[in-house]
């Protein structure tokens, strides 16, 4: 019997964390749709005919600028899905955030999300959190990077785990394989 329920219970959490990546799919996305890079350049950030990762980054914190280069290989190795960077808040001017992609060699689109919309709609909390959804709408992955992190200042000699490129494999493969982990990070900024 406590089998079954727990069971449920996962099933359920499952489907609340998918229900927020599923709207961004849908035709009637909130205002949050459309965001400006630090160039001025305004993006949809829903998914439109291929898979998305979502990566909520921060310039100034030590995490992100260690995962920079990591992200934009994958972003490299693979062209058949869109990585958007989202800084989330108030803290940093277009300048600030111009300069950390010009540090860090970043071609994938960095959006200012200055009102917090885009991470209160995708429950985003820390910097850097990924998240990877499908061209269908529903989200596969949330969390960490990899498993280089063990917790706020501790880290192993290299990851051993790369949960985010497994989440974007299983998307393109096919695989219906929905799975979280819990990112450990900066908080993102609410000014």
């Amino acid at each position: 019997m406590s089998r079954l329920f727990f069971c449920a219970l996962l099933l359920g959490i499952l489907s609340v964390h998918t229900l927020s990546a599923q709207l961004i799919a849908s035709s009637n996305v909130m205002s949050a749709g459309r965001l400006k890079d630090y160039k001025g350049k305004t993006f949809t950030v829903k998914p439109a005919g291929k898979p998305v990762v979502y990566i909520f980054l921060s310039p100034e914190c030590p995490l992100c600028k260690n995962y920079a280069p990591v992200l934009q290989a994958m972003q490299d190795k693979y062209k058949d899905v869109q990585f958007y960077g989202i800084i989330s808040g108030r803290t940093f001017t277009q300048s600030e955030v111009a300069e950390y992609a010009k540090d860090y060699n970043i071609t994938f689109p960095i959006l200012m999300d200055t009102d917090k919309k885009v991470a209160n709609y995708l429950n985003a909390t820390v910097t850097p959190e990924a998240l990877v959804i499908g061209n269908n709408g529903k989200e596969y992955y949330r969390g960490l990077i990899d498993d280089w992190v063990t917790g706020l200042g501790t880290k192993r000699a290299r990851a051993t785990r790369k949960y985010l490129e497994l989440a974007i494999n299983n998307v393109l493969t096919g695989n219906g394989l929905v799975s979280q982990t819990t990112p450990i990070g900066c908080l993102i900024s609410n000014y």
